[in-house]
């Protein structure tokens, strides 16, 4: 769980408790909140253990593909919070277990980030073709907010490596300003 707490003046206060508002079967294991990131009203969680093999933006959760991962956004109206969206990837290569998406995330105004470290595609650049065949090369993925709409905007693998990217755990921190 994410607990939020407001200061007013001197007085901290607990505002919310936030847990996911869908999962798959069950939480455990999903690790969820593993990584915070605050920007203004909105909150981004990551949770890497999480499980569903689902691809995109509000997909439905599911509990085939071990800790592929997964982050939420949070946006606070007033003093509530919801959820605003749930984030996978939207394209993954044969599969995106234990890529742990959502190890480490980031938010500024209405741009977000997301690593994978584990994620295993020996693809380069922006928007290339995941595959799977660099195993923990490790990716970021970009997401932007239009009013209450999330939508993925890039997919991140360094332009270029050495011999090899594998166990490289591109994704592993991120930060975005």
């Amino acid at each position: 769980a994410v607990y939020v707490f407001v200061r007013q003046g001197s007085t901290w206060s607990q505002q919310a408790y936030l847990k996911p508002a869908a999962v798959g079967s069950t939480q455990a294991g999903d690790q969820f909140g593993i990584a915070v990131a605050v920007s203004g009203d909105t909150i981004i969680v990551g949770a890497n253990g999480e499980d569903s093999g689902s691809t995109g933006i509000n997909s439905s959760p599911n509990e085939s593909e071990l800790s592929s991962g997964a982050a939420y956004i949070f946006a606070r109206r007033g003093s509530k919070w919801s959820q605003q969206a749930y984030l996978k990837p939207a394209s993954v290569g044969a599969t995106q277990s234990s890529d742990q998406f959502g190890a480490s995330v980031g938010i500024w105004g209405d741009t977000a980030i997301v690593g994978a470290p584990y994620e295993n595609s020996s693809s380069t650049g922006i928007n290339s073709s995941p595959n799977e065949n660099s195993v923990a090369s490790g990716a970021a993925y970009i997401f932007q907010r239009g009013g209450a709409k999330w939508t993925q905007q890039a997919y991140l693998k360094p332009a270029a490596f050495g011999t090899t990217m594998a166990a490289d755990q591109f994704g592993t921190s991120v930060g975005i300003a």
